[in-house]
């Protein structure tokens, strides 16, 4: 039996409701694809194409208006789901106020890790991300640089099968 894709889109579909009047935009239509696990995929496609609208709907953030989408045969959106990924949103908040070791504390928490496991971790990934000399310096302190790599960290924390990386 072969495992289920990494990622699977089947007649994809999002409408907004914009203005007063509430009129429909459809940000997507009919999206279709499988990737694999392993593969590298990426969107490409002018603004409003639906690649944003696509990876909310994946990490549980949007409800899709019509199709469905799974991530490793479960749901996408679900709690199975979204134990399997990690999630860079094209411009994240992070409390500002935070070293990047409470920051990647705070989002271990969130996937119930804990302990020396976490502390374990968190200096592994502030290795990775080259902000070991940084850990205790406050966010608000980051070039913009330093904190897409803590944002990747934070996507990185729970050992996810499945990255999404938004631009």
């Amino acid at each position: 039996m072969n495992p289920p894709p990494a990622l699977h889109c089947e007649n994809l579909g999002k409408i907004y409701r914009v203005g007063f009047w509430q009129r429909k935009v459809d940000a997507l239509r009919g999206l279709n694809l499988k990737v694999q696990p392993g593969e590298i995929f990426g969107f490409i496609g002018p603004n409003g194409a639906g690649k944003t609208s696509t990876i909310k709907i994946l990490a549980g953030l949007h409800k899709a208006t019509s199709g469905h989408a799974s991530i490793f045969g479960r749901p996408a959106g679900s709690t199975d789901a979204n134990a399997l990924i990690g999630f860079l949103p094209e411009r994240p908040y992070f409390y500002s106020h935070l070293t990047a070791r409470e920051l990647l504390r705070f989002y271990g928490n969130l996937f119930d890790l804990q302990g020396s496991e976490l502390e374990k971790r968190i200096d592994e990934l502030l290795e990775r991300v080259l902000l070991k000399d940084f850990e205790n310096v406050q966010l608000k302190a980051y070039s913009k640089g330093m904190l897409q790599r803590a944002g990747l960290a934070q996507a990185l924390i729970n050992r996810p099968k499945l990255i999404l990386l938004d631009e």
